[in-house]
Protein backbone atom coordinates (compact mmCIF):
# COMPACT_ATOMS: atom_id res chain seq x y z
CA UNK A 1 0.00 0.00 0.00
CA UNK A 2 2.94 2.29 0.61
CA UNK A 3 4.36 2.13 -2.89
CA UNK A 4 1.42 3.89 -4.54
CA UNK A 5 -1.34 1.31 -5.01
CA UNK A 6 -1.76 2.21 -8.70
CA UNK A 7 -2.82 -0.70 -10.95
CA UNK A 8 -0.57 0.06 -13.93
CA UNK A 9 2.80 -1.21 -15.12
CA UNK A 10 5.52 1.16 -13.90
CA UNK A 11 7.85 2.62 -16.53
CA UNK A 12 10.49 3.73 -14.03
CA UNK A 13 11.83 2.33 -10.80
CA UNK A 14 10.44 5.43 -9.05
CA UNK A 15 6.87 5.11 -10.42
CA UNK A 16 4.00 3.97 -8.24
CA UNK A 17 3.30 0.25 -8.26
CA UNK A 18 0.69 -2.29 -7.21
CA UNK A 19 2.18 -5.02 -5.02
CA UNK A 20 0.63 -8.50 -4.85
CA UNK A 21 -0.47 -8.21 -1.18
CA UNK A 22 -2.33 -4.98 -2.02
CA UNK A 23 -3.98 -6.70 -5.00
CA UNK A 24 -5.22 -9.51 -2.76
CA UNK A 25 -6.38 -7.19 0.02
CA UNK A 26 -8.17 -4.72 -2.26
CA UNK A 27 -10.00 -7.33 -4.33
CA UNK A 28 -10.83 -9.94 -1.71
CA UNK A 29 -14.41 -8.68 -1.26
CA UNK A 30 -15.16 -8.91 -4.99
CA UNK A 31 -13.79 -12.43 -5.19
CA UNK A 32 -17.13 -14.21 -4.66
CA UNK A 33 -19.02 -12.40 -7.42
CA UNK A 34 -16.87 -13.60 -10.34
CA UNK A 35 -15.69 -17.26 -10.33
CA UNK A 36 -12.64 -16.64 -12.52
CA UNK A 37 -11.62 -13.76 -10.26
CA UNK A 38 -11.24 -16.17 -7.35
CA UNK A 39 -8.86 -18.30 -9.40
CA UNK A 40 -6.80 -15.27 -10.40
CA UNK A 41 -6.50 -14.07 -6.80
CA UNK A 42 -5.58 -17.53 -5.55
CA UNK A 43 -2.93 -17.78 -8.26
CA UNK A 44 -1.50 -14.42 -7.22
CA UNK A 45 -1.42 -15.66 -3.61
CA UNK A 46 0.39 -18.82 -4.74
CA UNK A 47 2.82 -16.69 -6.74
CA UNK A 48 3.48 -14.52 -3.69
CA UNK A 49 4.09 -17.65 -1.59
CA UNK A 50 6.56 -19.04 -4.13
CA UNK A 51 8.44 -15.74 -4.35
CA UNK A 52 8.73 -15.51 -0.56
CA UNK A 53 9.76 -19.18 -0.33
CA UNK A 54 12.52 -18.71 -2.93
CA UNK A 55 13.87 -15.61 -1.19
CA UNK A 56 13.89 -17.43 2.16
CA UNK A 57 15.64 -20.42 0.62
CA UNK A 58 18.30 -18.21 -0.97
CA UNK A 59 18.87 -16.32 2.28
CA UNK A 60 19.25 -19.58 4.23
CA UNK A 61 21.77 -20.85 1.68
CA UNK A 62 23.75 -17.63 1.94
CA UNK A 63 23.71 -17.74 5.73
CA UNK A 64 24.75 -21.40 5.78
CA UNK A 65 27.64 -20.65 3.42
CA UNK A 66 28.73 -17.66 5.52
CA UNK A 67 28.55 -19.63 8.77
CA UNK A 68 30.46 -22.51 7.22
CA UNK A 69 33.17 -20.17 5.98
CA UNK A 70 33.74 -18.74 9.47
CA UNK A 71 34.29 -22.16 11.07
CA UNK A 72 36.99 -23.37 8.69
Amino acid sequence: MVCGNVPKVPTSIFDAGYPIPALIANNFGEMMSIPLYESALMFSALLLFVIIFVFNLISRLILRRLEGGLDG
